[in-house]
């Protein structure tokens, strides 16, 4: 798998988001395409070994966790946080939604549970106010 991804890499049309993220999968390569374990003996040494575009090295899955919960946690809770909004709003997260992710990020790299997030994003204008979507509307009528 890692020939494959290196030689994808290499072509200049799929480079540019495959450096990105074929780090994050090599991390990964233990396990299968469902989530399963692979057997020890199907992996060579290095297969889980990746690269990141600034040179931090990342191995296994343990090298990810330690990465995500280090050094890029509060950019991980702060994209969990973005994507959470807009889950919860049934949208994509728009401008005027900045103060609401910043409050729900805020509240979980301080600590907060899950939990502290979905209360901070229910009791929100932007939630309470959800309109139902325009064909909804006309439809009804």
């Amino acid at each position: 798998m890692r020939e494959i991804t290196e030689r994808h890499r290499a072509d200049p049309k799929c480079a540019g988001c495959h450096v990105r993220i074929d780090p994050f999968g090599m991390a990964m390569e233990r396990f299968d395409a469902i989530g399963r374990l692979r057997p020890a003996s199907e992996l060579k040494p290095g297969d889980t070994k990746g690269i990141l575009r600034d040179g931090t090295e990342i191995n296994d899955i343990a090298g990810l966790r330690n990465h995500f919960a280090g050094p890029r946690r509060e950019d991980l809770l702060r994209m969990l946080a973005r994507k959470l909004t807009g889950y919860a709003l049934g949208r994509t997260v728009m401008t005027s939604d900045r103060k609401l992710v910043d409050e729900v990020s805020k509240t979980m790299t301080s600590g907060g549970r899950w939990s502290d997030a979905l209360l901070v994003i229910v009791r929100s204008e932007q939630f309470r106010c959800i309109r139902p979507a325009a064909s909804t509307t006309a439809a009804s009528r």
